[in-house]
């Protein structure tokens, strides 16, 4: 992680420089020749890095058997030791995950050297992240269909006792299926499963410093609302073009502090003055207790629906009911 003053001098070039270079994946390609050999007989042949990040790689591959080419996850473990653990964590997870704004999981396993890996479908477009640094924000029509999206999504993986801990832009892919945008979440590394009562007893504090939670930075159990959280910051910076605070460890960590709802008052939000029915539907969501935040996903769908209907016909009219 960055220190502060690196943080902080970021924070005054701009989010969006901030952005690109502190989160933008990594597109590089490399003349590794290297394959990966499952144990259970599938041979992957690496053809680039896709992206890199403090847990894992994933590479470009192509699965020698029938020339599928796949993302291949495999563990970082010159940079992370526990790796492989949360990898194959990860996969198991991952097995139980079904659905179309989900990414498909093919194959999951060890390599002959022992090695876990996950071989996903390999989505083609953009990151949300990519897309905002080069648009800076978006209109409220597209933002309401990438949200709604990913909230299906991650309903589905809060149904079968899954948080996600990590929803950001730059895990969010924006693809095109049979013409039209959809948003696709991906990346469970740091997920966890919940107990009955909906809460995780793993408390530790984890996850990108700019979309935590409140309970996230202070390593208290997290719940279905802090994805509710996450996902209504990544709203509102794609609504706005930024976050609600300075782009700073100290920015960032005030903000998440102070005490009572977020209020987002004409004069924080300067030229992008909100809808109310959308404001109200992210200071709900944006609540610093999680005992007042809107309570889990599928109240958020509600929320935001009930919002967009009030503001007229506007372009969601003929998609189907998200939280049927």
């Amino acid at each position: 992680m960055l220190t502060t003053v690196v943080q902080s001098a970021f924070g005054k070039l701009g989010g969006n420089f901030s952005k690109a270079f502190l989160g933008q994946p990594c597109r590089k390609q490399t003349g590794d020749n290297s394959v990966v050999m499952s144990k259970g007989g599938n041979i992957y042949k690496l053809e680039g890095v896709l992206g890199m990040g403090g847990l894992s790689v994933v590479y470009r591959a192509v699965r020698f058997s029938d020339g599928k080419v796949v993302a291949l996850k495999v563990a970082n473990i010159e940079k992370a030791p526990e790796a492989k653990d949360l990898l194959r964590r990860e996969a198991e997870l991952m097995q139980n995950l079904q659905h179309k704004n989900i990414v498909r999981m093919y194959e999951a396993g060890e390599s002959v050297d022992g090695d876990p890996f996950i071989a996903m479908e390999l989505l083609e477009g953009q990151t949300l992240e990519q897309l905002l640094i080069s648009e800076t924000f978006l209109d409220l029509p597209r933002v309401a269909r990438i949200c709604l999206d990913v909230a299906q999504a991650v309903h589905h993986a809060h149904i079968t006792g899954i948080i996600h801990r990590d929803i950001k832009p730059s895990n969010i892919m924006l693809v095109k299926r049979d013409g039209k945008e959809q948003a696709v979440v991906y990346d469970f590394g740091i997920s966890l499963t919940v107990g009955e009562d909906g809460s995780s007893s793993d408390n530790t504090s984890s996850g990108s410093l700019l979309y935590a939670s409140p309970e996230q930075l202070s390593e208290q159990n997290c719940s279905y609302n802090t994805d509710v959280y996450q996902l209504a910051l990544v709203m509102f910076e794609a609504l706005t073009g930024r976050l609600p605070f300075e782009i700073s460890v100290s920015g960032a960590l005030a903000y998440r502090r102070g005490e009572g709802p977020v209020l987002l008052s004409d004069e924080e939000l300067g030229e992008f003055a909100l809808e109310s029915t959308i404001r109200k539907v992210l200071e709900e969501a944006l609540h610093r207790n999680p005992q007042q935040r809107t309570r889990n996903m599928h109240s958020f769908m509600e929320d935001l629906q009930n919002a967009l209907l009030q503001l007229g016909d506007w372009g969601l009219q003929a998609q189907a009911v998200y939280c049927s």
